[in-house]
């Protein structure tokens, strides 16, 4: 056994007052940030103290031990592998809840139910309004009076204010939305560059010798709100600070599915921020990773982004950007003008023209230009100054300030791929290009589903209003066997009264296509004999794009949508109104009604609702027009919020209860405080209790021995 000096007792005691009341103060602490948002239990490192051997009493190989106790530090309790399940399940919570409420403020403009009257729905009764005063229509006493038609023209007005309501609503809803997209980002951003802070406040503290817990609960409380918004990937890693040193370096990187690329989003010191790409598809940018002083991270390979062109190849450190697109150096722009000479893909121009990029000097800062050299071709391997003492047509190359990785469709996630999904997917209306890129794009349904299924309801419900109250080219008479003949059913084919125009009179095909080929031209004829009572009858369009004169007269209503669907100038002002026959000389019976019967039929029947363009030909739904509106839009939107309820609920548990199991064991509870107060307490006393025991042996040692 090792043995003390005379006054090392003396220390030994004197060291465990101190350690004990560095214990009260950690537990006390604890106690009074009890309910503190992030805050992260703390308990103090102790170990005993020993030392190496120093006298002639013992072997120069013992250690001397039984020095008493010493405080190393205080360190937090926290369990990282509770930190990350708990941050994977935010981000699952974070975006089935963002979708949700998007999806929720879609059902408040289709809440069909909620608003209708007598158990139907706002845009349902509408339709069965229609489809009513078409049936009083039919009446033999009312076929051919002006005020029943007018009804019935009323009737169908009611559905396209109800149309362009909706369409009007889901417009200023994308506009909301969009609007807080970019408020999302704006708050992501501010969270990135407060960790990135809080990293170099903790870094500096730690090569001081402290260790910065409170800073550490406001960082980790920062990170798990970030995790709702972007899935990420947190690591701990140690960097050398120079002569065997080192400190704690945290990486925060992105976290999509399995498999997808990885983004850097905090490194230690530097930090990145997040910038939407394009209005359009809301593809989002991830920037340089930066210090607070704006320095580049010199060991993370960025890329280059300029406005209207593909991201570029590294720089390397020196490359010094501002905000102004001018550049501190001139080997700095010239590489910049290198990178963009060397791809070809910026060497030409839509209509051919050759360009060639150089660099300019102004008032001491460097600019890239580029210039037009298409009639100097001598120009192609020019310096920066002969382009410059050229006369070559140039214009400035605005380059952003940071640079930037474009991320992929589908490499993030969390709420903000919520949200951007929710604004751009097409659902069964996505287009073969949107099925390459995301092979789940076809069952994903954001407002643009809805917009466009509701666009379709409304140009179906035009198109088959317009076709039963015109004639037409495409309708021919069938033979014995079903298959149509070459006799038109309306038109005389022997008696062409002219060719199918388009506004500046050039003659189109069967594809509306100009041609100058004779026989492409698609052929006007005139009425046969037995037809030409139409025009005393008033067929024509009933709805088109616009309600005034210029809307355009479209049969197949291919221009209409929910937001411009009208009634058409002509029913509107009496000169169009509801066709009672389509058969011959039905002016001779004034009780014929034939296609009014048809209306009615052609309202209350299924019909074949088709995709967009990239699915064309393809049925999606059949149908009425209100099944179409309860079923494949309201009901699809019903199912589609039980799905992502529900998915929200199983992700909501999962998450409350780890984090259950992480506070147990970074919360602070009252009870094990109490007894460490209590325990503490009593090692402070027995310390003190022990420092008089001592002073007292002491003190007989000194003024009481060989007296």
């Amino acid at each position: 056994m090792s043995s003390l000096s005379t006054f090392g007792t003396f220390t030994m005691a004197r060291l465990g007052i101190y350690v004990s009341q560095q214990a009260l103060n950690v537990t006390g602490n604890n106690i009074s940030n009890i309910n503190t948002e992030g805050y992260s239990r703390q308990a103090l490192d102790q170990k005993a103290m020993y030392y190496g051997a120093g006298d002639r009493f013992i072997t120069k190989y013992s250690v001397r031990e039984n020095g008493g106790v010493l405080a190393t530090g205080v360190n937090q309790l926290r369990d990282q592998y509770l930190d990350i399940r708990y941050r994977n399940e935010m981000t699952k919570v974070g975006e089935m809840e963002t979708k949700i409420n998007g999806l929720n403020q879609v059902a408040e403009v289709f809440d069909e139910v909620a608003k209708g009257e007598d158990g139907e729905g706002v845009l349902e009764a509408r339709f069965n309004d229609l489809i009513q005063q078409m049936e009083n229509l039919s009446q033999p006493q009312n076929v051919g009076q002006d005020g029943t038609d007018a009804l019935v023209r009323e009737a169908a007005e009611a559905i396209t204010v109800q149309f362009n309501d909706y369409a009007k609503k889901l417009q200023t809803l994308d506009e909301n939305l969009r609007a807080e997209f970019r408020d999302n980002i704006d708050t992501v951003n501010a969270t990135l560059t407060k960790i990135r802070d809080l990293n170099t406040s903790i870094r500096k503290s730690e090569i001081f010798g402290t260790d910065a817990l409170v800073q550490r609960d406001e960082r980790n409380l920062l990170i798990d709100k970030l995790s709702e918004q972007i899935g990420i990937h947190v690591t701990y890693e140690m960097e050398q600070i120079g002569n065997g040193a080192e400190v704690e370096k945290m990486v925060i990187k992105t976290s999509g599915d399995p498999g997808e690329k990885e983004y850097t989003l905090i490194d230690g010191v530097y930090g990145a921020q997040i910038s939407i790409r394009d209005e359009e598809t809301l593809g989002i940018d991830i920037s340089r990773l930066t210090s607070a002083l704006g320095n580049a991270d010199p060991k993370e390979p960025n890329t280059l982004t300029m406005i209207g062109m593909r991201s570029l190849t590294p720089l390397g450190e020196d490359a010094d950007l501002s905000a102004d697109a001018t550049y501190k150096t001139a080997e700095t722009a010239e590489k910049i003008a290198a990178m963009l000479n060397s791809d070809t893909q910026y060497l030409a121009g839509e209509n051919g023209e050759t360009y060639r990029f150089g660099v300019v000097e102004q008032e001491g800062k460097y600019s890239v230009r580029r210039y037009d050299i298409t009639a100097k071709p001598e120009l192609a391997e020019a310096t920066s100054a002969q382009l410059e003492e050229s006369d070559a047509d140039f214009a400035d190359v605005e380059a952003d300030p940071l640079w930037a990785t474009q991320t992929g469709d589908t490499e993030l996630s969390g709420g903000l791929q919520a949200m951007r999904e929710l604004l751009t997917e097409e659902g069964e209306y996505a287009s073969d290009e949107d099925l390459k890129i995301d092979p789940n794009a076809g069952v994903k349904r954001g407002l643009p589903y809805y917009r466009q299924a509701l666009d379709t309801l409304a140009r179906e419900f035009a198109k088959r209003m317009n076709e039963a109250n015109t004639l037409s080219t495409e309708e021919y008479v069938l033979d014995e066997k079903g298959n149509p003949t070459s006799e038109l059913k309306y038109y005389d084919v022997n008696n062409v009264i002219g060719y199918v125009q388009d506004e500046d009179n050039n003659f189109l095909d069967k594809d509306g296509k100009i041609t100058t080929d004779p026989e492409k031209r698609v052929p006007i004829y005139a009425l046969k004999d037995e037809y030409k009572y139409f025009d005393d009858l008033k067929g024509g369009v009933l709805f088109t794009d616009r309600g005034d004169s210029s809307g355009t007269v479209d049969r197949d209503a291919s221009n209409i949508t929910a937001a411009n669907i009208s009634v058409s100038y002509g029913w509107s002002h009496g000169a169009t109104r509801i066709l009672r026959s389509k058969e011959p000389n039905a002016q001779e019976r004034s009780t014929e009604q034939s296609n009014i019967d048809h209306f009615i039929s052609m309202l209350t029947s299924p019909h074949k609702f088709e995709f967009g363009s990239a699915k064309e030909g393809t049925t999606f739904f059949k149908g009425t027009f209100q099944d179409m509106l309860t079923d494949s839009i309201a009901g699809t939107l019903a199912k589609d919020q039980n799905i992502t309820k529900s998915m929200l609920g199983n992700y909501t548990a999962t998450a409350e209860e780890i984090n259950l199991d992480r506070d147990a064991a970074m919360g602070v509870d009252l009870n094990d405080e109490a007894m460490n107060m209590m325990m503490f307490q009593k090692a402070y006393a027995a310390a003190c209790r022990l420092m008089t025991t001592y002073d007292g042996m002491l003190e007989k040692l000194i003024n009481g021995t060989a007296v």
